[in-house]
C-alpha cells in the first residue's frame, strides 16, 4: 500500500473515533501539564509553537492559553472539530489546519518549537517525517515529542493491530521503538542535544498508565546562519550613510564599461549578487537591460534599492538571498555580477561554486572590486568587521590577485582574468582602482 493511501486510511480511522478519543483521553492533570510545558518552552511568549498531530487540541490549546502563538495540524478534520470547540470553551486562540506531518505546508525555519503528544508511535516514514520537522523548525529551535513509555524500555503496544488493517499497521515502524532507537531517529536526522526525560505527575491519580516521557532535541545553529544574521544586521545599520561613500561618478563611463563586460543584448538574464542599495543593478536597469534581479542579505539596503528603481522607473527586481545559497534553479542566468562583494565572502569557494551553478553554460561572471594595483584586495579594518558580524574568517578581506584567480580556476571557471575598468571611480574619490575578475562557465 502506498504511503498516501496509508495516511488516508489513518485519517479516516481517527475521524471515525474522534468522539471516543476525546472522552477516553480526558485524564490529564492540566495544571501539571501547564507547568511542564512552560518550563520546557521558556519565558519568551513571542515564540511560536507548532503542534503536530494535534488531535483534539490538547497541547495546542494549552500552549495558546499560556500565551504562546500556537497552531495545531492534523490529518483528521473530525478530531480538530473537537479542538476548535475546546478552544472556544477554554478561551484559546490556537489556530488549526489540516495537513500531514510528512509534508508540512510551511516555509523553512518557521516554528520556534515543534511539539506533539502520542504522535511519535503513529508516524509512517519516520525518517522523512523527522527530516520535515527539522526543515520547519528554526535554527536553535526545539522539538518535544511527548509519549507514554515503559521506563528503561521505550514505546510499548498492548494491541497487536492498531488500525485493524494489516497493510496499515506494518507501516508503523516506531510503535515499539526502544528509547535509544527514538533518540537515534532524531540524531541521525540532524537534531543535537537529544535526550529523553521523564515527566512525572501529568496524569490524574487513579489511572493505571505508563508514565509520560518527552523525547527532545535542538536544531543546531550553523555557523553560516550566524554569519548571515550578523551581516544582515551590520548592513541594515549601515543604510543611513552608505550611499554617501559608495555613489559612483560619471555614470556614462560606468555604463560604457559595463556594456563592454556584459554584452549588448538587453534580453540577458542578469543576477546582481550582494546588490546593496542597488547602485549597480539600477545602472543596468537604466541602460535598458530588461531582466535584472538584485539579491542581498540586507532588507534595509534593498528598500533603498527599490525606492531608486521606482524613482528611475526601471524594471529591476529585488529579492532576499544569501550569495552562498541562492534560491534559484541551475542554469537560470546569463550573467552573474557583483560589486565590492568579494572581500565580504566568508566562504569564497562555496560562493564561486554557487554562482557557477545558477549560470547557464557559456554564461559570464563579473566580480567587480577595488584593488591595489599589482597586489589585490586590501581592507584595513577587516578584523573589526569580522568580529562585528561574528564571522569565522574573511579570506579575501586581504586577498592577493593570484590567490583569487587560482580559486576561480579551481572552482571550474574558464577564461579567468582581471580587467581594469578605465575611467571608473566614486564621487568621493578620484582613484581609478576598479577592476573586474571575469570568467565563463
Amino acid at each position: 500500500m502506498e504511503t498516501e493511501s496509508v495516511i488516508e486510511k489513518i485519517g479516516a480511522y481517527w475521524d471515525e473515533r474522534s468522539s471516543v478519543f476525546d472522552k477516553e483521553h480526558d485524564t490529564e492533570d492540566l495544571n501539571a501539564w501547564s507547568c511542564s510545558l512552560e518550563k520546557l518552552l521558556g519565558p519568551d511568549k513571542s515564540k511560536s509553537v507548532l503542534d503536530l498531530g494535534t488531535g483534539t487540541g490538547f497541547l495546542a490549546n494549552l500552549t495558546a492559553r499560556l500565551g504562546y502563538p500556537s497552531l495545531g495540524i492534523d490529518i483528521s478534520q473530525e478530531m480538530m472539530s473537537y479542538a476548535l470547540r475546546h478552544a472556544k470553551t477554554v478561551g484559546s486562540n490556537a489556530v488549526y489546519m489540516k495537513g500531514s506531518v510528512l509534508d508540512l505546508p510551511f516555509m523553512d525555519n518557521t516554528a520556534d518549537y515543534i511539539i506533539n503528544a502520542r504522535l511519535i508511535w503513529t508516524i509512517v516514514e519516520p525518517d522523512i517525517s523527522i527530516q520535515e520537522w527539522f526543515r520547519v523548525v528554526k535554527p536553535g529551535g526545539k522539538i518535544f515529542c511527548f509519549n507514554r513509555m515503559k521506563e528503561g524500555v521505550g514505546l510499548t503496544s498492548k494491541k497487536e493491530s492498531i488500525y485493524e488493517n494489516e497493510e496499515v499497521d506494518k507501516h508503523l515502524l516506531v510503535k515499539t521503538a526502544r528509547m535509544d532507537e527514538l533518540m537515534d531517529l532524531l540524531t541521525r536526522n540532524g537534531f543535537v542535544d537529544v535526550q529523553i526525560e521523564k515527566l512525572p505527575g501529568l496524569t490524574r491519580p487513579g489511572y493505571d498508565y505508563e508514565p509520560w516521557f518527552v523525547l527532545m532535541g535542538t536544531k543546531p545553529v550553523f555557523p553560516r546562519q550566524i554569519e548571515e544574521d550578523g551581516m544582515a544586521a551590520f548592513w541594515d545599520k549601515s543604510t543611513g550613510d552608505y550611499e554617501e561613500t559608495h555613489e559612483v561618478a560619471d555614470k556614462e563611463t560606468w555604463q560604457e564599461v559595463l556594456r563592454e563586460l556584459i554584452g549588448h543584448s538587453q534580453g540577458l538574464k542578469i543576477l546582481d549578487v550582494g546588490t546593496g542599495t542597488g547602485i549597480l543593478a539600477n545602472i543596468l536597469g537604466s541602460m535598458g537591460y530588461q531582466d535584472v534581479l538584485g539579491v542581498d542579505l540586507s532588507e534595509g539596503m534593498m528598500r533603498i534599492a527599490m525606492e531608486h528603481a521606482k524613482e528611475q522607473d526601471n524594471k529591476v527586481r529585488y529579492k532576499y538571498a544569501n550569495a552562498l545559497d541562492l534560491p534559484f534553479a541551475g542554469q537560470s542566468f546569463d550573467v552573474v555580477i557583483s560589486s565590492r562583494l568579494l572581500w565580504t565572502l566568508t566562504e569564497p569557494a562555496a560562493a564561486l561554486q554557487e554562482w557557477r551553478r545558477v549560470l547557464k553554460n557559456g554564461g559570464r561572471l563579473i566580480a567587480i572590486n577595488e584593488l591595489e594595483p599589482g597586489t589585490g584586495i586590501r581592507c584595513e579594518n577587516i578584523e573589526d568587521y569580522r568580529q562585528n558580524i561574528n564571522a569565522r574568517a574573511l579570506p579575501w578581506g586581504n586577498g592577493d590577485n593570484e590567490e583569487i584567480l587560482g580559486m576561480f580556476k579551481a572552482c571550474g571557471w574558464n577564461q579567468v582574468e582581471i580587467k581594469h575598468l578605465p575611467g571608473c571611480h566614486l564621487l568621493n574619490s578620484q582613484r581609478e582602482n576598479w577592476y573586474a575578475f571575469t570568467g565563463r562557465k
